[in-house]
């Protein structure tokens, strides 16, 4: 998934990080664009067809629909085409594994438009439209191996997928989990620890991948949807987002909305919904809203 994973299990053997090793693995093979034997390539490549996929992906689907959904459109996993045409098509670890366009995609594609029939494990998508896993697949899979660890014996867990965090069940620190918060790559802005009993932590930020495209010009992962291109930088914008939330995949859809609509309009949208949330500017000054901060106020360790 293009990221470094660090799992902790409380109550259990080394066989559980054994576990979590290769349930990772499995989902990387089946929600990867850069693997074109995967069901995520498999679908974009169908182009309307129906294909067979695994239950896991079907989850995935629906959780891409939930994030556009939740977040009306902020969060958009059907921007592949303007993203690889701005140089990033492939691999940042197998530069040989690159994304290919099927003919006919659209820059920006209808995830409501999925087809999906749960009892047959078959999946359409709209013509024109291709899909990329990018962050939700990480929110995603922290969650599912989180709650596989704990249904497999174990008594707790924490699983951290590129700063998407799930913690769930018995901490080692009376209970809760000790999570470090990003702190945007910005040498002024401190990063913190939190203590979480349970639910999930997204991170998203613009400094974290970035390159030049093929114009010379610089460009990071994180698209405007309305345009496709790149969320503007510089000292008066958002350029790290973090958000707390009932688990990781819905903190990491609603990151990526504190960044596409910034301060102003995310924090009290996320404060209506119950969701703490902390933006970072290319500034360095940070944030936050009620949520978060009566969060870290009970949980912050110095």
């Amino acid at each position: 998934m293009g990221s470094n994973v660090v799992v902790e299990v409380a109550g259990g053997a080394l066989g559980h990080l054994s576990l979590a090793r290769d349930r990772l693995a499995f989902l990387e093979a089946r929600w990867s664009r850069f693997r074109p034997h995967s069901d995520i390539s498999r679908l974009n490549a169908a182009q309307g067809e129906s294909i067979v996929v695994d239950l896991s992906t079907i989850t995935l689907l629906d959780a891409m629909v939930q994030g556009f959904t939740l977040t009306d459109g902020s969060f958009d996993p059907t921007l592949l085409v303007p993203i690889v045409r701005l140089g990033y098509g492939a691999s940042v670890h197998d530069p040989s594994a690159v994304t290919e366009l099927p003919r006919g995609v659209q820059p920006r594609g209808f995830v409501r438009g999925l087809v999906v029939d749960a009892n047959e494990q078959t999946v359409r998508l709209p013509p024109g439209t291709a899909l990329d896993a990018g962050a939700i697949g990480k929110g995603l899979a922290a969650d599912m191996v989180a709650e596989m660890l704990l249904d497999s014996g174990a008594t707790g867990a924490m699983v951290n997928v590129g700063g998407d965090v799930r913690v769930i069940g018995d901490g080692p620190y009376d209970g809760a989990w000790r999570v470090h918060v990003d702190a945007a790559l910005q040498p002024n802005v401190n990063a913190m620890v939190l203590e979480l009993r349970s639910g999930g932590l997204g991170s998203s930020g613009a400094l974290r991948r970035s390159w030049l495209t093929p114009d010379g010009l610089p460009a990071h992962h994180l698209l405007d949807p309305a345009s496709g291109e790149p969320l503007p930088g510089g000292f008066e914008a958002p350029v790290h987002a973090t958000v707390l939330a009932g688990s990781a995949m819905h903190a990491e859809v609603h990151a990526t909305m504190a960044l596409v609509r910034g301060a102003a309009t995310a924090l009290p949208r996320l404060q209506q919904d119950g969701l703490g949330a902390r933006l970072v500017y290319g500034s360095g000054q940070s944030y936050t809203n009620t949520a978060w901060d009566l969060t870290v106020g009970q949980s912050t360790i110095d």
